[in-house]
C-alpha cells in the first residue's frame, strides 16, 4: 500500500514536469512564430532617423539649404561683436560687409582680421567711431544700410513640385526664395525684424505688383514672416548665380 502511494505520487510529479515543460515550449514557440511573421526570422535595428542636414546641398546650378528640423534663422545685433569671436551672428555680419564690396572670401563665422578691417571702413563710411567692434549703434547702422523690399512665402500645396530653375524639389525643409530677374543660384541675405538668413534663388515670381520676393515656407519661418503673410525685408546680393 505505501509503495502504490509512493508510485502514484511519483507519477503525478513526473505528469505535472511533464505538461511544465510541455507549456514553456509552447510559448518559445510562440515567441518565435511571432518575431518571424514581423521581422522575418531577423533581428531588425530600427533605422536612425534624427540625422539632420544642416548644410547648403548641391543641386546642380543651386545650392539649397535643409534640414531635418525647423531651421532658425540668425538673430544679429543681439551681442557685441569683435575680433575672436565665432558664431552665426558673424556669417550674417561678413555677408553685410562683403555685399558692399568691403570684405572678400568665404563667409565663415569667425571674426577675423580682415573682418575687423572691413567693420572699420564701413564705420568710417558712415561716420562712427572706426573701432573695428560692432555695437547695437554699429549693428543699427548695417541694418539700416541693407535695401528694403517687400516679401511674402509659399509652399504648403506645392511639396513635391519642380521650381523654375529646375533640379530642386519643393519640400517642407527647403530654404530658397523665388525672384522675377536674378540668375537661379543667386545667393541672397534677407533679414526681418532683426533676423536673417542666407538663401538662394530657386523659383520665379512673385508675380504680384510691388513685390520682390517669395520665400518658402522654411525660410520665412525663420526670420519669422510666416505669421504675418507678407512683409517689408532688408536684402543684400551676396554673390550672382549663372
Amino acid at each position: 500500500m505505501v509503495r502504490s502511494l509512493r508510485l502514484g505520487k511519483l507519477n503525478i510529479a513526473a505528469l505535472i514536469a511533464s505538461v511544465l515543460a510541455f507549456a514553456l515550449v509552447a510559448l518559445v514557440v510562440m515567441k518565435a512564430d511571432t518575431a518571424s511573421a514581423t521581422t522575418g526570422g531577423l533581428t531588425i535595428a530600427s533605422p536612425d532617423t534624427s540625422a539632420k542636414e544642416t548644410g547648403p546641398t548641391s543641386t546642380g546650378n543651386t545650392s539649397v539649404a535643409t534640414t531635418g528640423s525647423a531651421v532658425k534663422g540668425t538673430r544679429f545685433g543681439a551681442r557685441v561683436l569683435r575680433q575672436g569671436m565665432a558664431g552665426a551672428d558673424v556669417r550674417v555680419l561678413k555677408s553685410i560687409v562683403r555685399s558692399k564690396r568691403l570684405l572678400r572670401g568665404a563667409l565663415t563665422t569667425t571674426f577675423d582680421r580682415p573682418t575687423t578691417s572691413a567693420v572699420r571702413r564701413f564705420q568710417g563710411a558712415v561716420n562712427i567711431a572706426r573701432n573695428g567692434v560692432v555695437n547695437k549703434a554699429t549693428a543699427r547702422k548695417m541694418i539700416g544700410s541693407l535695401k528694403t523690399s517687400e516679401a511674402s512665402w509659399y509652399g504648403p500645396g506645392l511639396w513635391g513640385n519642380g521650381t523654375a530653375c529646375g533640379k530642386v524639389t519643393l519640400r517642407p525643409n527647403t530654404i530658397g526664395v523665388a525672384n522675377k530677374n536674378l540668375p537661379c543660384g543667386t545667393r541672397v541675405l534677407i533679414g526681418y525684424r532683426g533676423k536673417f538668413v542666407i538663401a538662394p534663388v530657386i523659383d520665379r515670381g512673385p508675380y504680384i505688383a510691388g513685390r520682390t520676393w517669395d520665400l518658402t515656407k522654411a525660410a520665412s519661418d525663420a526670420i519669422g514672416l510666416t505669421s504675418a503673410g507678407v512683409g517689408r525685408v532688408r536684402h543684400a546680393i551676396l554673390s550672382r548665380g549663372k
